[in-house]
């Protein structure tokens, strides 16, 4: 996985644990910090004007292709962080969002990459140049 720390962060969302997402040892369950990035990553697009249920009723729909994630630091209830999101392309068709989960401290949790296809009839296509440039800031 790449360095986070290697451009700036587009977007961030505060967060704070709740005890239903922990398990059993007292720590935030590994599934839940998917849940945590999905709806910063969610909230970034609505931020910059892109909304996936538009999307999908133009016939457009993006999924995910691939997901990497780091745990590096435990979470535990009632801690607060925030979920940083930047966005890149990989190629012609992917879009890549990267993330991390960070302590007030400064200390990374999580880390993520998230790669994601818009899809037309099942298909691959490129991403619009205007989506491109609301996510990443460069056409």
């Amino acid at each position: 996985m790449t360095d986070a720390k290697a451009a700036p962060w587009a977007f961030s969302m505060p967060y704070e644990v709740r005890d239903y997402e922990l398990d059993l040892q007292g720590i935030v369950n590994n599934s839940v910090y998917l849940n945590y990035f999905e709806h910063a990553r969610h909230s970034y697009l609505k931020a910059v004007g892109i909304d996936w249920a538009e999307m999908h009723e133009q016939g457009l729909d993006a999924v995910v292709y691939r997901i990497e994630i780091d745990y590096l630091s435990s979470l535990r209830s009632g801690d607060r962080f925030e979920v940083r999101v930047r966005a890149e392309m990989k190629g012609r068709f992917r879009i890549v969002f990267v993330q991390e989960a960070v302590k007030p401290d400064g200390v990374v949790a999580s880390r993520t990459r998230v790669e994601t296809v818009v899809t037309k009839g099942g298909k691959p296509v490129p991403p619009e140049p205007k989506m491109i440039e609301l996510l990443t800031g460069r056409a």
